[in-house]
Parts: structure tokens; C-alpha cells; sequence
């Protein structure tokens, strides 16, 4: 039996773009920052659109660090904080960059939330010699010298050459799937997932079919979809999303409704407690696994226990994926800072390539491309009781 659904688009207004201060204070003194020197950073993401949810827990956790250090009363200089809002739009990352790539006072860059607009960005802060440090854009290619020939981006997750294939091997040896079908959203980040998935579940013996679901114009991220309709495949007993939240919530729903009940699966764009508000109807959402190379931090150490509380303090929330990553991601740059004579955008640059920093995450180290070392990927699962649903980790795995 084949599954055909058709996915509905509602357009909606896309946000502005914004470039704005973005430090909260849990106190420091005034006094003795007037003695040292202050230095600026950016965060550059999606703040707004369908796929916001993913980049506004990055900047709260890039917040959390700049508040941290400057409470710190033995700092030796001050973080103030700048934002960009790219919508996770590759026409609309660039002049987000120029913005912040052309404030001289503007040191480093913890960013972008999403691959595409990373790559459309590159070739902005590239010649300018400013870390680029990402807790999140994945795509193998962008630390390779055709994206990156200026060797300023790093990033402290794995990319998807060890996502795809620990995903596409978690489906095929773990769940026991020998026919699946693969859909990405045209993204680069999807596209460059899904065919990660793909070719590592036909490598485990899998019959794997593939499929183009364009990103909806609804959901933003550049996406250009309208009303498209896709087959799934007789026999198919496993469906692996490359995309994000958005878009997959619609996707999960509409194969629901068609009558599909096999295994879905998708990747860290969507590993987000919004993919379950943006669901009609939560139930549709039961059992659905999402991984990720972002890990959820326990508060049973210390440094873990000060970040999920100063965090729910200032934001009221639990953090989100990719938060404590962006968090670390912050402190490394600053740990950077307190080891240069001058602190320049390219001694920054120069000091991440080499240095090791023991994170909330892990201990991380970057290869000479700038890819993180760590290659854990967790597997986590939609739970829903009482009509309200929660992703919870169930696993990690490794390609």
C-alpha cells in the first residue's frame, strides 16, 4: 500500500532582520568594570521564523556565559553581547554578517544556528580573520577549504558525516528497519544529512528509496514550498526526515492521518520540544526518535548544576538543544581570550586551533579542519502521556 500525503502551506510573515544588544545581569560591579577592558562578541542565528526555537536557546546559553564571566569579580576584562537574527535564510545570512563583521569591535562570532546560512556567511567573516565557533551547523563540507579557505569556522558538535551514518546505522542495526525511506527538505543541512542516512542504511543491508519534500515557505528557512505531495512507498517500515522541527511536525502529521504507521526518525534540526507544540495533534508524535550530537547536562556536577540554574533563572525555561553547547562554545572563546598577549580577532583564531577546553559537553579539541574531535551522537524519543508529550534520551551511538 502506498501512503500519499499532501502537505497544506499557511504563509506567514517573515521576521525582520535585527542586530541588538543581549546581555541580561545577575549582578557585577560597576565600578570594577570601569577598571578593565570591555570586549564585544555576536551571536548570529535564527531568532525568528519557523525554526527559531532552534537558535534562540543558542543565544540564551551564549547569555548565561557573558553573565557568568561578568559576575566573575576576578575576570580580566568584560563581555558585552550583540545579536543577528539570519532566520536560518541563506539570502538573508549575509547581510547579517556584514553587520557584525563590520563592527570593529566585534571579536568573534558563536554561530550560525543553520548550515546554509553558515555557508552563505563564510565568505563575509572569512577575509576579516574572526572565529566563527557553531554549535550547530553540521554540514560535512563547510570546514573544508571550498567553504572555509580562510580556516576561521570551527564548530563544538560533530558534523554529519558522523551523524548521518551513526543515524542511518541506528535505524537499520539497532531498530531492525530493512526498508526505509529517506526524505530531506532541499536544505543544506537536510539534504546533506538525509544522504548521509541513506547511503549508511544501504551499506547495513537496508532497501532504501529517497524523496525531496521542499521546506515550506510557512516554516521560513529559505524554504520555497507550497502544496507538495509525496509517496510513501509500499513495504516502507521506516521514515527518516533530513530537515527541521517545523516542517517535520507537518510532514509527521499529514503520514499519520494517511494511515502510516511505521517508525519516524529525524535528525538534531528537529530535536526540539517545539517539534511537539508545532504538532496537530501530540499523539501523532508518540515514539517518533530524534537524534543529535548536542547531550542534555545533569546537574550533578557543579559546573553542570550553575549552568541549568543561572539558565532557568534568567529564562524561566529548561534550556533547549544546543544551549549548553553554545554556552561552552562562549567560554572557550573567552578561555581564548585571557591566553593572547592582544586580544585581536585573529589571535582568537589562532588560539582556538590549538586549544583544549574542558566544557560542560565534553573536553573539546578541534581537528586542523575545525571539527570537533568528540563523535558521540544521542538518540532520544517522543513520550506522551496524559496528552502532553516530552522528548527523552534513550541511547547514544556512535557511526
Amino acid at each position: 500500500m502506498n501512503y500519499k500525503f499532501t502537505r497544506l502551506t499557511t504563509l506567514v510573515a517573515v521576521g525582520a532582520l535585527t542586530l541588538s544588544g543581549a546581555t541580561l545581569t545577575l549582578g557585577s560591579s560597576a565600578g570594577a568594570a570601569a577598571k578593565i577592558p570591555t570586549y564585544t562578541i555576536a551571536f548570529q542565528g535564527v531568532l525568528s521564523g519557523g525554526a527559531a526555537s532552534l537558535g534562540i536557546p543558542e543565544k540564551d546559553g551564549v547569555s548565561v556565559a557573558v553573565n557568568l564571566w561578568n559576575a566573575n569579580k576576578k575576570r580580566k576584562f568584560t563581555i558585552k553581547m550583540i545579536s543577528g537574527d539570519d532566520q536560518c535564510d541563506p539570502t538573508v545570512a549575509p547581510s547579517v554578517a556584514t553587520q557584525i563583521s563590520s563592527n570593529s569591535k566585534v571579536l568573534a562570532v558563536v554561530g550560525p544556528s543553520c548550515s546554509g546560512a553558515t555557508l552563505a556567511s563564510l565568505p563575509i567573516y572569512g577575509p576579516t580573520g574572526i572565529t566563527v565557533l557553531s554549535p550547530s551547523a553540521t554540514n560535512p563540507p563547510l570546514t573544508t577549504p571550498a567553504d572555509d579557505p580562510d580556516h576561521i569556522y570551527f564548530r563544538d558538535v560533530a558534523n554529519d558525516s558522523i551523524q548521518g551514518p551513526a543515524d542511518g546505522n541506528y535505524l537499520a542495526k539497532s531498530l531492525k528497519k530493512t526498508t526505509i525511506e529517506v526524505i530531506n527538505d532541499a536544505s543544506t543541512y537536510g539534504a546533506g544529512l538525509a544522504s548521509q542516512v541513506a547511503a549508511q542504511a544501504k551499506t547495513d543491508g537496508a532497501t532504501v528509496t529517497t524523496a525531496t519534500l521542499p521546506s515550506t515557505t510557512a516554516c521560513g528557512n529559505g524554504g520555497t514550498g507550497t502544496n507538495d505531495q509525496i509517496t510513501i512507498p509500499s513495504g516502507v517500515t521506516a521514515v527518516f526526515y533530513g530537515g527541521y522541527y517545523c516542517d517535520f511536525a507537518q510532514m509527521t502529521d499529514l503520514v499519520r492521518t494517511a494511515g502510516y504507521t511505521g517508525a519516524l526518525m529525524s535528525g538534531d534540526g528537529s530535536d526540539e520540544p517545539a517539534y511537539i507544540t508545532d504538532l496537530s495533534k501530540v499523539a501523532d508524535g508518540s515514539g517518533v526518535y530524534l537524534t543529535c550530537a548536542c547531550s542534555q547536562v545533569s546537574s550533578t556536577s557543579a559546573a553542570g548544576k550553575l549552568f541549568n540554574t543561572t539558565y532557568q533563572k534568567l529564562f524561566k525555561t529548561v534550556p533547549g538543544a544546543y544551549a549548553p553547547e553554545s554556552y561552552d562554545a562562549a567560554n572557550m572563546i573567552f578561555t581564548a581570550m585571557t591566553k593572547i598577549k592582544k586580544v585581536t580577532r585573529k589571535g582568537i583564531t589562532a588560539e582556538m586551533k590549538k586549544l583544549a577546553y574542558k566544557g560542560i559537553t565534553k573536553t573539546i579539541r578541534f581537528t586542523s579542519t575545525g571539527d570537533v574531535t568528540s563523535t558521540a551522537i544521542y538518540v532520544s524519543q517522543v513520550v506522551v502521556a496524559n496528552g502532553k508529550g516530552s522528548i527523552k534520551q534513550i541511547a547514544s551511538t556512535t557511526p
